[in-house]
């Protein structure tokens, strides 16, 4: 919603930069480990996570967000475990069944509306930008997956850090305006608020819960979305689109088997 009224890297690079502010409150107080490898990895998470998250803003304000939030989730998902195959790895049938339904998915939310209904975005229109994002923001789960157990909240910290810097530069670059409008400032402190909560969140889980019950529970978030989207946007989607949305939500929970 911010990204609607603001410039999508503007909104992104004050995103980044207040979730630095609370992140670097976390990394004071958790326990763990600090090594100079995790904290390498986990900047290369940031800098690919950064980019993706600018074109996941701009995928979500450009097109309709029902079908581009369970999208780029399935594409993130579907990125790890094809470099685990590309590596060797055999990550079973559910996760390669995911990436099958994947397909079906993207071609029935990608399909021409059967009418313009009211409130409705084109789905094309956002479809190159949600799956390169998904596949950067895949490329971060691939990069903080090399994070050892153990670790400080200053690896969190150094990738959120180094997204920061390249969302300011492409925005010094690209001399866009830094300062945000007040109609976007809320849902920018909203998003940094809550993103950084989940990020917590989901380390304490995995440390108290099994992985694969905790990337299930995780992977049902585009659900949210699309609720939301539907209540608050009042979002309609043609009856491919809504079959399209189901088969990515399913395929979001077989890839997150992997």
């Amino acid at each position: 919603m911010g990204s609607r009224r603001a410039p999508v890297i503007a909104v992104t690079a004050w995103f980044q930069i207040t979730g630095v502010v609370f992140l670097v409150g976390y990394a004071l107080l958790a326990p763990g480990v600090t090594r100079t490898a995790d904290l390498a990895w986990a900047a290369g998470a940031g800098a690919a996570g950064g980019l993706g998250v600018m074109l996941l803003y701009r995928a979500l304000a450009t097109g309709t967000v029902s079908t581009t939030a369970p999208l780029i989730s399935m594409i993130a998902l579907g990125v790890p475990v094809l470099v685990g195959l590309a590596r060797g790895e055999r990550p079973g049938a559910l996760p390669l069944l995911g990436i099958g339904l994947g397909v079906v998915a993207v071609a029935l939310i990608s399909a021409r509306e059967e009418a313009a209904e009211r409130g409705a975005r084109p789905a094309r229109a956002s479809l190159l930008p949600a799956i390169a994002s998904g596949v950067l923001i895949g490329l971060f789960l691939v990069f903080l997956g090399k994070v050892e157990r153990g670790a400080s909240g200053w690896a969190l910290v150094s990738g959120r850090a180094t997204a920061t810097v390249c969302l300011f530069a492409i925005l010094y670059a690209t001399r866009t305006p830094a300062r945000l409008p007040a109609a976007a400032r809320a849902p920018v402190l909203g998003a940094a608020l809550t993103d950084v909560s989940a990020n917590v969140l989901y380390l304490i889980a995995v440390q108290r819960a099994p992985l694969s019950l905790v990337a299930t529970l995780v992977s049902l978030a585009p659900a949210t979305t699309v609720l939301l989207a539907q209540l608050v946007l009042r979002e309609r989607l043609s009856r491919a689109q809504k079959g399209g949305v189901v088969v990515a939500l399913v395929a979001v929970v077989l890839l997150a088997q992997g």
